[in-house]
C-alpha cells in the first residue's frame, strides 16, 4: 500500500528554527476507519497538543491536501510543510515504521543544516613572566 504524508514542523523560539515534529499521513487501518488522517510524532512531553490533533481530525475529516486545519489554535507554533510525499509499506505497523525513519532523517538534515562551528576563544588570562620588567 502506497500512503501519502505531510511533514509537520514545531516553532523552536530559543533557535529562531522550524523544526521537524511529526507527519499527518492518510488513515491506512480499518481500526480507525472514521479518522481521514493519522499522527505520528515524536516523542513529546505535552500529549496534549496530539490529543488536540487528534480531536480536530475526528471533528473535521480533513483530507491530506487540507492538513493544516487540523492545527487550529496552534497554528501559530506549527506548520505542515506544503510537500505531499509518499511512503510504501506492506501494512499499517510498516507505514508507522517508515514515517518514524521519515522524521528523524528530516531532524538530522535539520541539525545538519544548522551546526555552527565555533572558533576556540583565546585566553583571556595573559601569563606576567616574573622579571619581564625591571623595577626602577
Amino acid at each position: 500500500m502506497i500512503v501519502r504524508y505531510r511533514v509537520i514542523e514545531d516553532w523552536l523560539p530559543d533557535e529562531g528554527i522550524w523544526f521537524p515534529w511529526g507527519v499527518f499521513y492518510e488513515s491506512c487501518s480499518n481500526d480507525f476507519a472514521d479518522y481521514t488522517l493519522s499522527i505520528r510524532a515524536i516523542p513529546d512531553d505535552d500529549r496534549r497538543k496530539g490529543r488536540y490533533f487528534d480531536r480536530r481530525i475526528r471533528e473535521l475529516h480533513p483530507s491530506i491536501e487540507e492538513a493544516e486545519v487540523v492545527l487550529g489554535e496552534y497554528a501559530d507554533r506549527y506548520r505542515v510543510l506544503p510537500e505531499i510525499l509518499t511512503v510504501e509499506g506492506e501494512n499499517q505497523r510498516e507505514i508507522r515504521a517508515w514515517l518514524w525513519e521519515v522524521i528523524f532523517e528530516e531532524m538530522e538534515k535539520r541539525q545538519a543544516g544548522h551546526r555552527v562551528e565555533y572558533a576556540a576563544p583565546e585566553s583571556a588570562y595573559v601569563a606576567l613572566r616574573e622579571g619581564s620588567e625591571k623595577e626602577d
